[in-house]
């Protein structure tokens, strides 16, 4: 009988361990198995494997070539998803089958240990190493992008005082001259700091910011609707402007690139409080700057958003995949949030929460 191969020893054993069948029925678990599954340990011996893990687990592999090789398996990293809203677990898995002298092996014991602590830092070391390969790309462009940059401002100069008096063109010349101007801001930072250049917070006004950005989406991108729904309320955002331009930039031309023919973007601002703010995830328990970009497009996929704001994700044809991950490290750096989620008709809505007493 298969409790016959299980000593009684496990039950002190603080590691979750299981004994199962060829067929993945639980014939023992031990109490450390019964708190991670949150049943008693009774309970999960009225489960099978297929159960806890689900019918296509990568584990009904596993565990059958250890009974019919008779070999131990050790499985690395195997994301656990727990449901519910909750985080994956990234589990180290044992089989052992369980031998006995001139008999068929009947069971194999099951032990797991919960790796996710270190599988995150190691996700972390690996985008620290993708983010300073990034740093070193951006100086070397920036260093190639100074002298058009400078060409490019000089002629636009001359064609802004050729057309003064004609202001329809006149306006074009001076977005133009502005965007330059940022531009040669930022070449500067990456330079002199071989990296990210430091935050250069100011007040600012966040509406007339946004403004800007949707007159340029308006311009060049026909058949879409901006929706305006600001709270006028709001007082000025200390922040960093040209770095928040960045960010709002991404977030406006990501919507605009998945909307629809003759769909419509709404931007939005509010004020939120910390009692607001727990449905957005907010941690900091402050009140905070809303600013909402939401589309009409198809959302973010599922398979997409456990590595949403990490480099190199496109689902674009000709994307490069760092937009959301710089959003995300500015907006960070701002000690602040970004966060996404589906519009109730089906798209996107991404939310960047900034601190309002910012330091």
């Amino acid at each position: 009988m298969m409790p016959s191969l299980v000593p009684d020893m496990l039950d002190s054993f603080s590691t979750p361990l299981l004994v199962v069948d060829r067929e993945g029925f639980i014939h023992y678990a031990n109490p450390a198995a019964g708190q991670f599954w949150h049943v008693s340990a009774e309970k999960l011996r009225e489960f099978t494997l297929w159960k806890l893990f689900g019918i296509d687990s990568p584990l009904s592999g596993n565990l059958r070539h250890a009974f019919t090789e008779e070999v131990s398996i050790t499985v690395d990293g195997y994301r656990f998803e727990q449901g519910e809203g909750r985080p994956p677990l990234y589990l180290h898995i044992q089989l052992d089958p369980i031998l006995s002298a001139g008999q068929p092996v009947e069971g194999a014991l099951l032990s797991f240990w919960d790796q996710t602590t270190h599988e995150l830092l190691a996700t972390q070391e690996r985008e620290q190493r993708v983010i300073e390969a990034i740093n070193l790309m951006v100086q070397r462009l920036a260093h190639e992008l100074q002298n058009p940059l400078s060409g490019l401002k000089g002629a636009t100069q001359l064609l802004h005082r050729q057309i003064r008096d004609q202001p329809a063109l006149s306006e074009y010349a001076t977005v133009i001259l502005r965007e330059l101007d940022r531009m040669e801001r930022l070449v500067r930072g990456l330079l002199s700091q071989g990296g990210d250049p430091p935050l250069n917070k100011a007040p600012f006004n966040v509406h007339e910011l946004l403004d800007g950005l949707i007159w340029f989406q308006r311009n060049s991108r026909e058949g879409l609707t901006f929706v305006r729904d600001y709270d006028p309320s709001l007082p000025d955002l200390m922040a960093d402007r040209d770095r928040m331009h960045q960010v709002f930039l991404n977030l406006l031309q990501n919507a605009a690139e998945a909307s629809p023919p003759g769909g419509a973007i709404t931007v939005r601002t509010a004020m939120i409080g910390p009692w607001q703010g727990r449905e957005l995830i907010q941690t900091s328990g402050e009140t905070s700057f809303l600013i909402e970009f939401e589309d009409q497009g198809a959302g973010v996929s599922r398979e997409h958003l456990a590595r949403l704001f990490t480099p190199y994700l496109t689902t674009k044809k000709a994307g490069h995949g760092l937009g959301l991950s710089i959003a995300h490290q500015i907006v960070r750096a701002h000690n602040g949030q970004i966060r996404y989620r589906t519009a109730l008709e089906g798209g996107a809505v991404f939310t960047v929460l900034l601190p309002m007493d910012a330091d």
